[in-house]
């Protein structure tokens, strides 16, 4: 479930951007929201940090070998 409701928040937050570009969708993302998934509603704080308690997301990079890469936890 945690994958589906990060998509719908990303999905919200491109339609808000009105873009598919990461770093508009990204600032979306923050300035934007609360985003209703199925976990109930998503916005962050002033920190940058999920309001929504134990939702979690990460970012994952593939790298020229075809293999990800953990990145970082959002």
């Amino acid at each position: 479930l945690y994958s589906y409701a990060a998509m719908q928040a990303i999905a919200a937050a491109a339609t808000a951007a009105k873009s598919n570009d990461p770093q508009a969708v990204a600032k979306a993302l923050h300035e934007n929201g609360p985003f209703k998934t199925v976990l109930g509603d998503l916005s962050y704080d002033a920190k940058g940090d999920p309001t929504l308690p134990g939702y979690v997301m990460y970012e994952w990079k593939k790298g020229d070998d075809g293999k990800y890469t953990y990145i970082q936890k959002m």
